[in-house]
């Protein structure tokens, strides 16, 4: 899994780019048995079927991923575009399987030029971003536009948020929002929720919260709950409205929205809800727990290490934090590893050792890339002095398919420094800085953080800090 440090609307957007990719659920159990013998005779969409299955557990079959991918390996080669367009999102992706960038484009291209729209928003969605192959936004637009014309409801959405949102082409609001509201007017939920995000948020057109809840409710009609969760959540830290962000949360949660819940949660451990807010934390994790939402591991050791309703206490917060990733909580891991690596300045050490023995230690709970991006975060956060610097420089650059708004904030919350140090280098380059290198973070080096932070979507919070750790994140991803 690649983490980024994400506003809420870029999150949906990721969020329905990986579920279109997908594509692959089935609303019935398959007859497996059926299929094998098919797929035995060579008939590679029986295989490919089958090898979906298998690799995600669905339909009613076990998970077996290496069974799986030879099944989708062998209908790829035999021509089955389907197949094509998967494997290629899967060795693309690198999260069942080591990745294999140059496969994995070589089958996306094959089957975009197949007219797999599947493979066209996945390769769209790698040139937006620069995903394991150098950006491209003018050819993940075209791909898009493509797959758009052919009738395909999740690309002409994904294209209205990018034209809207100007995160990585040309910002065209006109168009971006007529694409959405054509989206709306034949039905699209998700589009609503898209385009209620955005006046939510004000990006890319002004700030409208009521047609931001009318969008919403009108999402919810159709049992669609992520609209009313980003409304509530914003009434709730804003404290605009205590009752009521409850209340629309709830809602949301009794939608399916999971996250409602965390939402909740998190909301009464710091006395964000109505009435007595704490005390209402049990009952609001407990329903997201069954929801399946890992992250209240993560808030019950914020609990513990920061002492809220109960005594603070460090070593309590990370014997938590371990018995959870030990069942296979990966956000407790994501949470763990950085709070031993760079200390919380209170009840827990700075110990990038021990955080480095827990990366050995659920190793297997993490992707290849993750592990890379934890052990150099890792190694920066020992580095000290200025002369270590070019070393662990080189290293950086060396791996540019590690970059990720989240690795940046990783490597600027080890090494505060080292970031400034890297930014220093990359502005120097462009010629947007004439500064020293040192990692300082000078007047110069603000200044010129200061400009190129306009070019990304925190435009609105440079002028308050530029320091940020999710500005400092994206300009190292660029």
């Amino acid at each position: 899994m690649r983490r980024r440090g994400n506003s809420p609307l870029r999150t949906l957007f990721i969020a329905a780019v990986l579920g279109v990719a997908a594509g692959i659920a089935q609303a019935e159990d398959l007859d497996l048995e059926a299929l094998r013998t098919e797929a035995t005779a060579g008939n590679a969409e029986a295989g490919r079927t089958l090898g979906e299955a298998l690799l995600y557990g669905i339909s009613g079959a076990k998970q077996d991923i290496p069974a799986g991918i030879a099944l989708l390996r062998q209908a790829a080669e035999a021509g089955d575009v389907a197949a094509q367009a998967t494997l290629g999102k899967v060795l693309l992706d690198g999260y069942y399987i080591p990745p294999e960038p140059e496969r994995a484009f070589a089958l996306l291209e094959a089957a975009s030029e197949a007219g797999s729209t599947h493979a066209q928003i996945t390769l769209a969605e790698a040139l937006l971003w620069g995903f394991r192959h150098e950006a491209d936004p003018a050819r993940a637009k075209s791909l898009l536009t493509t797959a758009h014309e052919a009738g395909d409801p999740d690309a002409r959405r994904i294209l209205g948020e990018q034209l809207i949102a100007g995160w990585a082409l040309e910002r065209d609001v006109d168009q971006g929002l007529a694409l959405l509201e054509e989206a709306i007017a034949e039905g699209d939920d998700k589009a609503q929720v898209t385009l209620a995000a955005f006046y939510l948020y004000g990006i890319g057109a002004p700030r409208d919260r009521a047609r931001a809840l009318m969008l919403s409710e009108s999402a919810a009609e159709t049992g669609n709950g992520a609209g009313l969760k980003d409304y509530g959540t914003m009434l709730m830290w804003s404290l605009r409205d205590r009752a009521g962000s409850e209340t629309i949360l709830k809602r949301a949660g009794e939608l399916g929205e999971g996250a409602a819940w965390s939402a909740l949660a998190e909301g009464a451990m710091y006395g964000y809800l109505a009435g007595r807010s704490r005390a209402k934390f049990d009952d609001f994790a407990e329903k997201a727990v069954e929801a399946g939402e890992t992250r209240i591991a993560v808030l019950q050791a914020e609990r513990q290490m920061w002492g809220i309703s109960m005594r603070a206490s460090g070593p309590a917060t990370l014997a938590g934090l371990e018995a959870a990733a030990d069942e296979g909580n990966k956000d407790a891991l994501h949470f763990l590893i950085p709070l031993v690596r760079d200390g919380n300045h209170l009840n827990i050490r700075k110990e990038p050792e021990r955080a480095r023995g827990y990366l050995e230690r659920y190793a297997a709970l993490l992707s290849a890339d993750e592990i890379a991006q934890y052990t150099l975060s890792i190694d920066a956060a020992k580095v000290r002095v200025l002369s270590a610097y070019p070393a662990l420089r080189d290293r950086f650059l060396a791996r540019p398919e590690l970059k990720s708004n989240w690795f940046g904030e990783q490597l600027y919350k080890a090494n505060p420094n080292f970031a400034i140090y890297l930014l220093q280098g990359a502005m120097t380059a462009d010629g947007s800085y004439s500064g020293k290198i040192d990692g300082m973070a000078t007047r110069r080096t603000i200044n010129a953080l200061w400009r190129a932070c306009e070019a990304t979507r925190h435009f609105t919070d440079c002028a308050n800090d530029v320091m940020q750790p999710k500005v400092i994140g994206e300009l190292l991803a660029r």
